[in-house]
């Protein structure tokens, strides 16, 4: 997918929304740089839940917000309030709101504003110009030197995201793979119900929860992890399988997770904690 496709397809999701689609189309292109990466309705983990912001840019962690009638009931603004708290919390990013249940000059004036906030965000700080290629390209990260859950890193596939860590795969299937730290290992689970595993991360993405649905399986397989320090590794850098928000399959990075032997049973399955947001790469 190239930028054009990209930028072409987000837009395309606001389409059945009318303010939105009004909003955030008048806000890219007042802006009118490409060079800054743009997403719309951006999913964002909370303590309870996710949030859906309707316009997001990565690089400046800014969120717009549209707020329509709804929005504006007095129950309504107070789990906007507790929302957006959330949102702040848990990422440090700011949000910006404009209410379209003003006059169309207000809306527009309000948008000016937003526009020139995200430029002077844009001019203030260093940022790297938005490469679509770059961005789902391992040597970007090899360079750099770590991969950082802040950057919301996420490959196109597997070997991919092996590559990072001295591998030179030309493609690579296996849900495991090797690290140059013989105690830590690659991971790349479904975290939802497949019909073979019943993995699961919990809303704040601090606790994932790994159990094979096969009662017999999932018994051998726990005791296994827990018993056997020698040959399974009990720290994990995972990447985990996801649909992305234009529908393709995506390996998204989630961090360094560490098996607690505590709270790992039978019942609950093994318990991994996260211990980690940013990871080394190795050449």
């Amino acid at each position: 997918m190239d930028k054009k496709e990209f930028i072409i397809r987000q837009l395309g999701r606001t389409k059945n929304k009318r303010y939105e689609a009004y909003v955030v189309t008048r806000i890219i292109h007042l802006l009118d740089d490409f060079s800054i990466k743009f997403i719309t309705q951006q999913y964002i983990s909370r303590p309870e839940g996710r949030a859906l912001t309707d316009l997001f840019f990565p690089q400046l962690k800014m969120h717009v917000e549209v707020d329509e009638g709804q929005h504006l009931k007095i129950d309504n603004i107070d789990k906007d309030k507790i929302r957006e708290a959330d949102i702040v919390n848990a990422t440090g990013h700011e949000i910006l709101r404009i209410d379209v249940t003003k006059s169309f000059d207000d809306i527009n004036s309000n948008i000016n504003e937003v526009v020139e906030k995200i430029r002077t965000r844009r001019d203030r700080d260093t940022i790297t110009p938005w490469d679509i290629d770059a961005e789902f390209n391992p040597q970007t990260y090899i360079d750099r030197g770590y991969i950082d859950i802040l950057d919301d890193v996420a490959f196109k596939t597997i070997k991919d995201a092996c590559n990072c860590f001295g591998h030179t795969y030309s493609g690579y299937q296996r849900a495991g793979a090797s690290h140059p730290n013989p105690e830590i290992m690659l991971w790349f689970p479904k975290l939802f119900p497949n019909g073979l595993w019943d993995n699961q991360i919990y809303d704040d993405e601090e606790t994932i929860i790994e159990r094979n649905e096969d009662n017999e399986k999932a018994k051998t397989h726990i005791i296994s992890h827990i018993n056997n320090m020698e040959k399974h590794k009990h720290q994990r850098i995972v990447f985990a399988k996801v649909i992305g928000n234009l529908g393709d399959i995506l390996y998204r990075f989630k961090g360094l997770y560490k098996l607690d032997l505590n709270e790992s049973s039978e019942s609950e399955g093994l318990v991994w904690k996260r211990t980690a947001t940013r990871v080394k790469t190795y050449a």
